[in-house]
């Protein structure tokens, strides 16, 4: 699956992750609940994506910022990642 081993795969998690975030602050209950476990395991995904990729260190830094926010997001929610 070398297609899924990309920097614009990678851009891509960011993206979902986002949107997930995003999703959960409308949601309440299990729908909420649903979208931070999807925003917590395409994080998880992005991070182990991150490690398998060479990326200068221009795009390194740029994706390790996003995927620090992401956390942070993530934390803020409640999820431990």
């Amino acid at each position: 699956m070398e297609k899924f081993r990309s920097l614009e795969h990678l851009k891509a998690q960011i993206t979902v992750v986002r949107w997930h975030l995003d999703a959960a602050t409308l949601g309440n209950g299990e729908k909420k609940r649903r979208h931070l476990d999807s925003a917590a395991l395409t994080y998880q995904g992005a991070l182990e994506l991150l490690a398998q990729l060479a990326l200068s260190d221009e795009e390194h830094a740029a994706i390790t910022k996003q995927l620090a926010d992401l956390k942070e997001r993530l934390r803020a929610a409640g999820q431990s990642v």
